[in-house]
């Protein structure tokens, strides 16, 4: 298996820390073009500048976008388009976890940021990506998931809900551009130790779940790098329109 992503143009939204960065920074190493898409053009930069001190490194561009904002996500396509001339790669991983939200207590505001942000954001990124993929034959996105999709925990409701829903995003947009060469996966990890995870987590928390997993730890963002990578490739070319997950079986 040829799993070679060298000079492919790949967009990584979210990227400026977490998941997102070791993702970025991850498919430079690689040898793909990365687009760095943040809501902060400077994050994104510090980004670009890790990415220029890699060995052999591949050129990069830092773009500045919230995913929810149509006319901005609209904008960085065009960036991207005019630095790279073409998109060959999405991964969807921009997003906001809250804190719990009991269904009861939950304010309205609160449902549509999650919505907005890990759903609006996935839609209008894959609105506006995608036509750049089918001009030039085809192309990947990858929509960072979560367990919390199939996984109903209590306060979970916006979460889980938006999650769940990016599935079937992914799954709707298989179906309707599967003829014209987009393939797309959602990925599905378990707890994932990252500046966003620690915000709504407690110590306490992780570390009880850490118990449950082997090897004693949660996720690392690194963790995902191959299998992204992997889904990015011509090698993944027969997948399409399923979810990966990428946790260890809940304790019995």
């Amino acid at each position: 298996m040829n799993i070679d992503i060298t000079g492919k143009a790949v967009v990584v939204t979210g990227a400026a820390q977490g998941i997102g960065r070791a993702l970025a920074l991850g498919l430079a190493a690689d040898g793909a073009r990365v687009a760095v898409l943040a809501r902060d053009r400077a994050r994104a930069q510090a980004v670009v500048e890790e990415i220029a001190a890699l060995p052999d490194a591949p050129p990069a561009l830092a773009l500045a976008a919230d995913v929810s904002d149509e006319a901005a996500v609209g904008a960085a396509a065009a960036e991207v388009d005019a630095a790279f001339g073409r998109v060959d790669a999405l991964v969807n991983n921009a997003g906001w976890m809250p804190g719990a939200q009991p269904v009861l207590r939950t304010d309205v505001a609160v449902l549509e940021r999650v919505l907005r942000s890990n759903l609006i954001g996935g839609f209008l990124t894959t609105k506006h990506f995608a036509p750049l993929m089918i001009r030039g034959g085809g192309g990947r996105i990858v929509y960072m998931s979560s367990i919390a999709a199939v996984q109903a925990v209590a306060g979970g409701a916006p979460y889980s809900g938006s999650k769940a829903a990016l599935n079937m995003l992914s799954a709707v947009t298989h179906v309707e551009l599967v003829g014209q060469g987009i393939r797309t996966v959602a990925i599905a990890p378990g707890l994932t130790d990252s500046p966003g995870m620690r915000e709504v987590a407690t110590a306490e928390q992780i570390e009880k779940t850490a118990a449950t997993y082997p090897g004693g730890r949660v996720g690392a963002p690194e963790d995902l790098v191959g299998l992204v990578t992997f889904l990015c490739s011509d090698a993944a070319d027969h997948l399409s329109g399923t979810v990966v997950t990428v946790r260890p079986p809940a304790p019995r």
